[in-house]
């Protein structure tokens, strides 16, 4: 409804500033309209009438307009919905210069012929306080407000509020009718088209728990859809479903899912767009910052993505690594969203909270090095990633694993898993494990390949905490290695350079010359 408004507003103003003569003198027509609902409403006004319409004008006030602006600022910053203040900075500084551009090139007066009872500056049409007032106002609903019943009513007093400003100044003989009209239309199209394209509910969702980007909701269609694919795709009876596992994904939408008369679960995970996105992003700022760790290439769809994991997942098991088996793929929405079933460990707790004895050691080790003699890599091995069930060990989240890896790569694996393992034991009981199955130069490679960037960061984190310096120790139990020198220059990381500062360059040249485009942020 809002898009239609907006393009029949749009082809109005196109007819009105053109030369035809249809419309009898460039809008001849539409002003005498206009004026005698001016002149009419001119005649009722009483002085207790025009307290209230000043009072109501007050709240247009343009420091109380930056008040909210700024707040909804702080409020985004505070809740790190980087998104939604994107958009809302675009919003800004795209709506009021197309609006204020607009009233310039029409450049309708005031009314005339009546007194006009509150300040004004400029031309009249389209009413750019009433673009600024529903702007922010649109921007409170779609930015802060969380979807549902608060939005709802969050809208009604919106529309009521606006029309009562646009009444008022109507009332006081500031802008015409129309003037008030096409501006609530700008000022609602532009933000609420903007926040429902770029932050939609169902992937950027304004909520004040603590919550990933990467966790979607499980509600409404999404919900129905993930039991529909699951029955009709994979012939899996669903009878609930849960996220699960939330502290330790940040890629996908982990979720348990109840089988039908209490036949135990399945686990799911859940990609979409926004999964895709962020790995681009991530492996785009990985080459910016140390240029060819390795051959990494972002997907170039949700579908590969998942794709990718499957197969991992079978080249695995197929190679003897202990972990969960995959029962398919089911599409959600087709090119959008997918979904990847595999058995779920009943029982089975974290590594960081289970007790690590030399039956952990050696499984989570020979599960390393089964890898390493497949030609195959996890790239991501964590406590999280790690799971134990009484004595045994399953590795999960093949979501990063990688085919043929370069010996760095490999080499790192073993670093992590060591870390891993040494977090809930000692470094000592798990060097002697890992000289069963690695020479002590493998050993040495993989600590003189181990720093920051390579270390998962929830397993720094875990490092950290320990208080232990345990690279050092495992380096000092070793032979001597030098470091492996991780950044690379490559063309394809020059490149990126190149855009990247270009970019950012450019954007603080437009914002240097724009000025009063900052200004109407303010």
């Amino acid at each position: 409804m809002w898009i239609a408004l907006g393009v029949a507003t749009v082809t109005v103003f196109a007819l009105l500033i053109s030369s035809t003569t249809f419309f009898l003198g460039r809008g001849a027509w539409w002003d005498a309209i206009d004026q005698g609902l001016v002149d009419w409403v001119a005649d009722l006004r009483s002085d207790a009438a025009t307290t209230v319409a000043q009072a109501i004008n007050s709240l247009n006030n343009e420091w109380f307009l930056r008040l909210l602006r700024w707040g909804i600022i702080a409020l985004l910053v505070v809740f790190k919905r980087w998104r939604h203040l994107f958009v809302l900075v675009a919003v800004v500084l795209v709506t009021q210069p197309v609006a204020s551009a607009l009233a310039t090139r029409l450049a309708r007066p005031r009314p005339d012929g009546i007194e006009i009872l509150a300040p004004w500056t400029g031309f009249s049409h389209p009413s750019l306080p009433i673009v600024a007032l529903t702007l922010t106002l649109v921007a409170i609903a779609y930015a802060v407000v969380p979807r549902g019943r608060q939005r709802r009513i969050t809208l009604l007093a919106i529309g009521a509020l606006a029309t009562a400003v646009g009444l008022s100044r109507f009332y006081l003989g500031v802008e015409r009718l129309t003037d008030g009209l096409t501006g609530a239309v700008i000022g609602v199209t532009i933000p609420l088209v903007a926040f429902r394209v770029w932050t939609p509910d169902a992937v950027f969702p304004v909520s004040y728990g603590r919550r990933k980007a990467a966790h979607l909701e499980l509600t409404g269609h999404r919900r129905a859809a993930v039991f529909r694919a699951l029955r009709e795709q994979l012939g899996i009876e669903a009878d609930d479903m849960e996220l699960f596992g939330l502290e330790g994904s940040g890629g996908s939408t982990p979720i348990r899912v109840s089988l039908v008369g209490g036949g135990g679960y399945v686990f799911a995970k859940l990609y979409a767009q926004n999964h895709l996105r962020s790995d681009r992003w991530y492996k785009w700022g990985r080459r910016i910052l140390y240029g060819a760790l390795e051959d990494e290439a972002a997907f170039r769809s949700v579908r590969r993505l998942a794709e990718h994991e499957d197969y991992v997942m079978r080249l695995m098991a197929s190679a003897g690594v202990p972990g969960p088996a995959s029962l398919g793929i089911a599409e959600i929405t087709p090119g959008r969203e997918y979904l990847l079933v595999t058995e779920f460990v009943e029982g089975a707790v974290e590594i960081s909270e289970a007790q690590v004895g030399s039956d952990i050691i050696d499984d989570s080790l020979r599960a390393v090095r089964s890898m390493w003699d497949a030609s195959l890599s996890h790239r991501d091995i964590k406590p999280a990633n790690v799971l134990v069930r009484g004595s045994e060990v399953f590795l999960i989240d093949y979501a990063f694993g990688e085919v043929q890896p370069t010996p760095w790569r490999q080499a790192v694996d073993l670093a992590n898993v060591m870390l891993t393992l040494s977090v809930r034991s000692s470094p000592q009981l798990v060097h002697d494990a890992a000289l069963e199955l690695f020479s002590a130069e493998e050993i040495a490679e993989a600590f003189a390949a181990s720093r920051g960037v390579t270390v998962p960061g929830e397993l720094r984190a875990a490092v950290r905490a320990d208080g232990r310096d345990l690279v050092a120790e495992h380096r000092a139990l070793a032979p001597h290695r030098e470091p492996i020198r991780i950044q690379r220059f490559t063309p394809r990381r020059v490149g990126s350079l190149f855009v990247a500062g270009l970019t950012l360059s450019v954007g603080l040249w437009l914002l240097s010359i724009n000025l009063s485009l900052v200004r109407g942020l303010l």
